[in-house]
């Protein structure tokens, strides 16, 4: 049993937050003039929407899809090739249902008694979710894939 509680401090907007808590990034695939793989970052994916993709079970279901490259969440990159985008934008236009009406305080991790928690900012997730949407439907009209990267 942990002997103190520390939440995530939603006001500190630094790139790379005290750990336990994650950040991500996400972005395009494509094969560049040359014939090499090139990609980019369209989405840097803050703490919060971190640990609700993966409180929700969201990056649960990315790891179903076939990856090119993976698994999602290990703080690795993954690939989702460009015939599977569309199922991933499935994924984020369901996950966006679910911030909805509640209130999510999540448990990130416990590290020598302390336990590490989130209370889920809902319109901060529903925005990275929009801009992660997007990104998605895009890549499926440009024919590319995807690289997600969560810690």
């Amino acid at each position: 049993m942990s002997s103190r509680v520390v939440y995530f401090d939603h006001n500190d907007q630094s790139p790379d937050p005290e750990w336990p808590f994650k950040v991500g990034e996400a972005g395009f695939v494509w094969i560049d003039e040359e014939g090499d793989i090139d990609t980019d970052v369209q989405v840097r994916i803050p703490p919060n929407a971190v640990h609700a993709l993966h409180g929700h079970g969201v990056v649960d279901q990315l790891n179903k899809i076939d990856l090119s490259w993976g698994p999602v969440g290990n703080g690795r990159d993954a690939v989702v090739g460009p015939g599977n985008v569309e199922e991933v934008a499935r994924l984020f236009y369901e996950a966006d249902r679910m911030t909805y009406g509640a209130v999510h305080d999540l448990r990130v991790d416990v590290i020598d008694e302390v336990e590490y928690r989130i209370v889920i900012n809902n319109r901060e997730y529903q925005r990275t979710l929009s801009r992660l949407q997007f990104m998605s439907v895009t890549a499926g009209r440009l024919g590319h894939g995807l690289r997600l990267k969560l810690g």
